[in-house]
Parts: C-alpha cells; sequence; structure tokens
C-alpha cells in the first residue's frame, strides 16, 4: 500500500517538474484552422509550433519570398527593365498591370511582387533576372537545396497553381527565416504601402498584410491565395530581440491564427540577463582595473557568452570607457553583443 502511494507521489513530482522546467508543458497549443502551420525562432530555428509541418502542399503568392529574394541577390536594383510580351505570358490574377513597352526598375518590380503579390512582377522579375522563366525556376529550386528545403518544388516565380508546384510549412519558415537577414527585403515586406514608378509616372501600392496594422511588432512577410492552395500567410514577428516566423498554409482564419501562434510562442522565451565585473591589469601600476559588462536578452535556447578585451588597460582611461566587447551566443548563433567597460 505505501509502496503504491510513494509510487504516485513520486510519478507527480515528476510531472511537476517537467511541467515547471519545461514552458511548453506549461501552455495548451491553440486550436486553429490552418491545415499545416509551424512557428520558428530565426536565430536557432528551433520550432516553437508545429501541425503537418512537413506536408506537401501548394503555397500560393508566398512563393514570391523565394523569387523576390533572388532578385535582391542579383544585384543592380536600380537598373531600368523594359517589359515585353514573353514576360506577361499567362499571366493572371494579382497584377501590377505592367504592359509590353513599359520602363521600370527591378527594384519596383520587388516592391509589386510582394506589396501587391503582382503576378507579372514576379514573371518580369523571373526574365530580368535569368532570361527565361525556365531558368529561373532552376535558380529557385538551387537556392531552395542550400537552404535545406527538401520538400519543396518550385515550378513557377509567381505561385500561381503548376504542375509540381508545392512546399511545405516548416521549409518556408526557413525560407523567410533566411530572407528577413537580407536588409533590402526585411524594408520592403515592413512597409505597408510605397511608391513605384512606371514609365516615369508614380503608382501606389499597399501592402496586402493585414497583420502590419494589427501590431508594430509584425514586420512582414508575404500573403497568398489560390483556390487550389487556399489562404497561405507568413509573418515574422519581434519579440524582445528574437524574430518568431510563422507560417500557415490553407487557412481560413489565417490572421487569427497567426496572433494566437504569436501568442503561443511568445510564452516559450526566457529571459537570460547577467551583469558581471572582470579585472584587467593596469599597465603603469599593479592595480587590477575593476570593468563590468552586463546583458538582457531573450531565447528559446541556454545562452553562453565570449569575452574580447585588452589585457592591459593604458592611461589615461576613464569611467564608463569601452575597453572590450561580450558577445551573446545561443545554439552557436550570435544574438547580442554588449560592451565591456571600465566600472
Amino acid at each position: 500500500m505505501w509502496v503504491i502511494i510513494l509510487l504516485k507521489k513520486a510519478a507527480v513530482i515528476t510531472l511537476l517538474l517537467l511541467f515547471l522546467c519545461n514552458p511548453a508543458y506549461a501552455y495548451s497549443k491553440p486550436d486553429i484552422s490552418a491545415e499545416s502551420a509551424v512557428s520558428i525562432d530565426s536565430y536557432t530555428d528551433k520550432i516553437l509550433f508545429e501541425k503537418d509541418i512537413f506536408k506537401r502542399m501548394p503555397m500560393a503568392s508566398t512563393t514570391k519570398i523565394m523569387t523576390a529574394l533572388l532578385a535582391c541577390e542579383s544585384g543592380n536594383l536600380n537598373r531600368i527593365i523594359t517589359v515585353n510580351d514573353k514576360m506577361l505570358y499567362g499571366t493572371e490574377g494579382t497584377l501590377i498591370y505592367i504592359k509590353s513597352g513599359d520602363r521600370i526598375t527591378l527594384f519596383d518590380l520587388i516592391k509589386g511582387a510582394l506589396l501587391s503579390s503582382g503576378n507579372d512582377a514576379a514573371n518580369a522579375i523571373a526574365f530580368s533576372v535569368s532570361g527565361s522563366l525556365e531558368a529561373f525556376v532552376q535558380l529557385m529550386n538551387k537556392k531552395a537545396q542550400s537552404l535545406g528545403m527538401s520538400n519543396t518544388h518550385f515550378a513557377t516565380p509567381s505561385g500561381l497553381d503548376g504542375k509540381g508546384h508545392y512546399s511545405c510549412a516548416y521549409d518556408m519558415a526557413l525560407l523567410a527565416s533566411y530572407a528577413m537577414k537580407n536588409s533590402i527585403f526585411k524594408i520592403i515586406v515592413k512597409t505597408k504601402s510605397d511608391t513605384i514608378v512606371i514609365n516615369n509616372k508614380k503608382h501606389i501600392i499597399y501592402n496586402h498584410n493585414k497583420l502590419l496594422g494589427r501590431s508594430a511588432s509584425f514586420i512582414g512577410v508575404k500573403t497568398g491565395y489560390t483556390s487550389k492552395a487556399g489562404r497561405c500567410l507568413v509573418s515574422a514577428y519581434e519579440y524582445r530581440g528574437a524574430l518568431i516566423i510563422t507560417v500557415t498554409l490553407n487557412a481560413p482564419d489565417d490572421w487569427d491564427d497567426h496572433l494566437a501562434l504569436v501568442n503561443y510562442s511568445k510564452r516559450l522565451y526566457n529571459n537570460n540577463s547577467d551583469s558581471k565585473e572582470i579585472y584587467i591589469n593596469s599597465v603603469y601600476d599593479d592595480n587590477m582595473i575593476k570593468c563590468r559588462y552586463e546583458y538582457s536578452v531573450y531565447s528559446v535556447s541556454g545562452v553562453y557568452v565570449k569575452l574580447s578585451y585588452y589585457p592591459i588597460i593604458y592611461l589615461p582611461y576613464n569611467k564608463g570607457d569601452k575597453i572590450g566587447t561580450a558577445r551573446v551566443y545561443t545554439n552557436g548563433v550570435l544574438i547580442k553583443e554588449s560592451d565591456i567597460v571600465i566600472a
């Protein structure tokens, strides 16, 4: 009898420890509409939430994340592109309404693809970067391979339904995480509206991503819809220095899904903070100079610190002078730099 009671108590204690030590046990996962969904921490690619994340599905215009990224990486974004019939062949659905003979910069085509989700802009990018749709699609798939997108195959630059055009939630999260490290791409997708110039005439375009209006912490990334793919959405949310990437595929209530997944994911982050003193030799006497560094970061994994500083301090020096750097890492990724100063 007593043995059974003790065993039951031990089991309860074990469950409590699991509950307290792992935040994921402490919060129930949200019930979402998406057929497939994932949230990851962008710094580490650690999965925060998952639902059929490797299921191969059409991803509609979220495809344009890859299209625009390759354009951003191609360079010379201010070059003028003259639109031709080949670029516009087969384009339908959402458009920025460029016509054959129009002149527009590659940079404005990128904005048209990401903000207005222009299928004509995406096709024009493909021809501008690679010379043909076929060559550009090969470039897309080569890039996908290099990013570890093992359940992805691109067939179109626009995301319009095509044979063999598919991805999965996890792969699209990897892509978005990588794309958000490109400064040009990041600036564009966080913009609610912008101006493009076609034939020297200005046109205002608007971002389809309604999450940008829900919170200033949402800074991207891309919407998508076709009748086959349903509503698709990729978002990026800044949280106390971290970045949460969320992907939903075929989600009737995608806006609410992303809000729920972000709120759930935020609870899995921990505040890692510290303040420490170190002592460094002075060149002129035997005194050790007291120095200090401190940091506060939010992460889903533990952190470690690497210090870099001169082994000797020279005169003149003053309180608050920087003499080195404390670099904070999580899973091998640098997430913060703090000054080491004379205390």
